[in-house]
């Protein structure tokens, strides 16, 4: 699935891109969820619904899509981040966040998207 970043476009499995809290535009929407792209330096690894970046790559972590940056045997005088529910030690030195303007995206998206919402699935792979 294709989805327009400010400066480029990527394109993400629909399994990779959650349907956890589905907000449109012009929707009331008090906590300012949005959809967010996380990655690393060989691109974009998923798209989830969050409030803000840390909460972002929380559930990312929480739904199994962040191996990339989980560390396996952390060493004891290294500081690391603690992310999820489990505070799993990671490694975000080359990770990017980026959120979605959906006003942006194509109709594709944004039907796939309230297909999503309204069938309750937890991703676009359905």
């Amino acid at each position: 699935m294709n989805i327009q970043l400010k400066n480029c476009n990527i394109d993400l499995d629909e399994k990779d891109i959650l349907a956890n809290d589905i907000v449109f535009p012009h929707e009331y929407n008090p906590h300012r969820i949005r959809l967010w792209v996380i990655g690393h330096e060989f691109g974009a690894i998923a798209a989830v619904w969050a409030e803000h970046e840390q909460q972002a790559f929380d559930i990312l972590i929480d739904e199994n899509l962040g191996g990339a940056f989980l560390i396996d045997c952390p060493e004891p005088d290294i500081e690391y981040v603690h992310l999820g529910n489990a505070g799993e030690p990671c490694d975000l030195e080359n990770a990017w966040i980026e959120a979605v303007d959906l006003e942006k995206q194509g109709i594709e998206f944004l039907l796939k998207l309230a297909e999503a919402r309204g069938g309750c699935y937890d991703n676009l792979d359905f």
